[in-house]
């Protein structure tokens, strides 16, 4: 069974590893979702560490010369192998017993993709300044001391604005900006100053996905 890591840590596993794979790659490289200049790659690099693991291994040329010549040669194949043994690992047109001759994991597995958060993020104003605000929050799944965030968001995205009428939709509000640490200063003007605040929010994943919104809450700028 291949390893984990595709490339065997010892040179005579390498070695071996390493002609099997240029090996069947040169045979077929069709069947492992490569082209024929893959394979002549592969093979280049065989020759040249295989002739360099000879002279290294063999005590009447193995020098501190040599083992440094077979480590180089080595480190050269590995970079050329090593992302076509990867390719051809996460290639699910590739046949799981394929892989296995050639020498890689049959990892044929598609990630899951992180969903949207389906909860909404409880906000609160802890502290209030001349025309600033401190905005707390936590998702509504958290206890009410935690500073937890929905599962899969890294961020909040705040938006809100004064209004002198009433805001009732939070996806008309501008955004404020989007944050990652507790509290989030919110800056206001002073023309701002004695207004009732309209503020929402909603958590956002790594790949940019929402959730809904919270409720908006209304302080008053002081």
């Amino acid at each position: 069974m291949p390893s984990s890591n595709y490339i065997p840590a010892k040179d005579a596993d390498f070695q071996s590893w390493l002609l099997n794979f240029s090996t069947l790659l040169t045979a077929s490289p069709t069947t492992y979702g490569l082209v024929a200049g893959d394979a002549t790659a592969v093979a280049a690099q065989y020759t040249a560490w295989h002739a360099a693991y000879l002279l290294a291994t063999d005590p009447g040329t193995r020098t501190s010369v040599t083992v440094a010549a077979k480590d180089v040669a080595r480190a050269n194949a590995t970079a050329v192998v090593r992302p076509l043994a990867v390719e051809i690992s996460r290639n699910a047109g590739v046949l799981a017993a394929d892989k296995v001759d050639i020498g890689v994991n049959p990892n044929t597995s598609t990630p899951t993709p992180v969903p949207a958060p389906t909860t909404v993020p409880v906000l609160s104003v802890d502290a209030y300044g001349f025309l600033t605000m401190d905005l707390r929050y936590r998702d509504e799944s958290a206890p009410a001391t935690s500073r937890a965030e929905a599962v899969n968001a890294i961020q909040i995205e705040v938006v809100g604005t004064t209004s002198a009428t009433v805001v009732s939709d939070p996806a008309t509000l501008p955004r404020i900006g989007v944050y990652t640490k507790v509290p989030v200063r919110i800056n206001w003007s002073s023309g701002q100053r004695g207004e009732t605040a309209y503020i929402s929010a909603r958590w956002v994943t790594r790949t940019g996905l929402v959730g809904p919104w919270a409720a908006i809450i209304t302080p008053v700028v002081s």
